[in-house]
């Protein structure tokens, strides 16, 4: 890390596996300055791991309810902006960084002065095969951008938020992420909001991340696709419908989203156990996305 570097890395959990998320810390204090970590509103059991850090390279802030990603991550960031961050690392709490993960993402944004944010290169080891996490619309279709070369960095359309490095000065002019969201677009929809304002978006393929998408990967039609409970499906359809209406997005980029939805919503509603709680949610998420209805509204439970 630079001299003129105060990475603050945010860190989001919801009851965690308290092993894991120590393992993560550990690799994270080797590359930031502190982190701060959220948690919304797990129960005790994991507080006992924040008195293995000292308080002054571990914020903890405990809220009192799940309010969702987009708010977990806002208090965090609002915290490391006062304690004087330089640069806010969004993590999700089952990610493992790579050891040189956050320099090769520092030197990613001094190559490129008009970034709004990078982010790694994130592998699920759950899967047989891997696919970059890299994507654009261009050209009127969607490339997948491949990270066979471990020095580029791709422009893209969007980043998780898991891996994502934004400079102080960005999340200052473009705002924080939308807490009516709740979860699912969330990081999405803040992409789209940075490009609007005329700043762009890196995959960076030399920064590394161990990242598992969905709760479980299952195999449909001979393809790997991440599983996740009926009741996220609510948010991911809802949400995609109110990022839709939303102005910082092209008609070429909606039509290729809207059509992977599609597609999203005809497998799981068809092919995948439990298929007509699925397509409850999403039938239910997308009135309520045309609605306008937004914030927590489907109770998450258990993980």
């Amino acid at each position: 890390m630079s001299a003129a570097s105060c990475v603050h890395a945010v860190v989001v959990s919801y009851r965690s596996d308290p092993q894991r998320l120590a393992r993560q810390f550990d690799r994270l204090l080797e590359q930031v300055s502190a982190i701060v970590w959220v948690d919304n509103a797990s129960g005790d059991g994991l507080r006992a791991l924040a008195s293995r850090w000292p308080a002054e390279r571990l914020h903890a802030i405990w809220l009192g309810d799940n309010q969702g990603i987009g708010a977990a991550q806002n208090r965090g960031m609002e915290r490391a902006l006062a304690l004087g961050a330089s640069h806010v690392l969004l993590m999700d709490d089952d990610s493992l960084p790579a050891p040189d993960m956050v320099p090769r993402l520092l030197a990613a944004l001094a190559a490129h002065p008009q970034a709004a944010a990078v982010g790694a290169c994130h592998v699920d080891p759950r899967r047989e095969t891997g696919r970059t996490p890299f994507s654009v619309v261009a050209g009127g279709r969607l490339r997948w951008l491949e990270c066979s070369d471990a020095r580029q960095v791709w422009e893209v359309d969007h980043v998780i938020a898991s891996g994502c490095l934004i400079p102080a000065p960005v999340l200052q002019a473009v705002g924080g992420m939308r807490e009516d969201f709740f979860i699912d677009w969330v990081d999405t929809e803040w992409c789209l909001r940075a490009r609007d304002r005329g700043y762009r978006i890196y995959g960076v393929c030399a920064a590394l991340l161990e990242h598992t998408l969905g709760d479980r990967v299952v195999r449909v039609l001979g393809r790997e696709i991440p599983w996740h409970a009926p009741w996220r499906h609510y948010y991911q359809a809802r949400n995609f419908v109110l990022m839709l209406r939303s102005r910082q997005m092209g008609h070429v980029s909606k039509s290729h989203m809207t059509f992977r939805q599609l597609k999203r919503f005809i497998v799981f509603s068809t092919l995948v156990p439990g298929r007509w709680q699925y397509f409850k949610m999403w039938l239910r998420g997308l009135l309520h996305g045309c609605q306008g209805r937004s914030g927590p509204v489907v109770p998450p439970g258990s993980r």
